[in-house]
């Protein structure tokens, strides 16, 4: 993944800080770069919620290239053995053209540990109730959909939460990147690392070293 400025706005202020860029996701030697800001449209299964396929590409300024994928949708069915079977998302759905970024997107909420450190994970809402997912079963998912950018799970709180709770969400969120990484079987794919730390701005900067 690579993200290119390609006008940075010369006003003064807040402003002055907009940006124009393009992004690029690979796929492929020909793969277009998206011009940014760009639209994100969000998906259930890799399918669109509220347009279907054809018309994607009908949609106006910005471009629909980008859809968002949630691993957690894919909880119950199909199986990952399937979707990898079938050649990741991009395949099972269709849209070889498009690029699939995939982030829970969902509420999270952290549960105790349970059996140790190795299972420890964010609980997770899903048609069959709450579910606690860690590095493990999130990667399974990541490497049988294949998307083109992967966020890894994070421990979200709120913003009131107390100091010791919110450094707690740090360490758990980076300990959790770091399986993820250690997981990940494609080892190509690109990565975000989730940022938290509520309205701590050293915090916020500490994720983002």
């Amino acid at each position: 993944m690579r993200f290119v400025v390609t006008k940075p706005s010369a006003g003064a202020g807040a402003a002055g800080k907009a940006r124009l860029g393009a992004l690029y996701l690979g796929g492929g030697g020909a793969a277009p770069p998206i011009e940014t800001p760009a639209l994100v449209v969000p998906t259930r299964r890799g399918l669109p919620s509220f347009i279907s396929r054809d018309l994607l590409d009908r949609l106006p300024y910005p471009d629909s290239l980008l859809l968002h994928l949630s691993p957690i949708h894919f909880i119950e069915c199909p199986s990952t053995r399937t979707i990898k079977n079938i050649g990741g998302v991009h395949e099972m759905v269709g849209l070889q053209d498009h690029f699939f970024i995939a982030s829970p997107g969902d509420s999270v909420e952290s549960l105790p540990e349970h059996g140790g450190t190795n299972k420890i994970g964010a609980a997770f809402e899903t048609p069959s109730g709450r579910r606690l997912i860690n590095p493990k079963d999130y990667m399974d998912i990541i490497s049988s959909t294949r998307p083109n950018l992967w966020a890894s799970i994070a421990d979200e709180v709120p913003a009131w939460v107390t100091e010791k709770r919110n450094r707690l969400s740090i360490d758990r969120t980076l300990k959790w990147l770091d399986d993820c990484l250690s997981l990940d079987q494609e080892k190509g794919a690109s990565t975000l690392g989730a940022v938290v730390g509520g309205p701590n701005i050293e915090h916020r900067k500490k994720m983002c070293n």
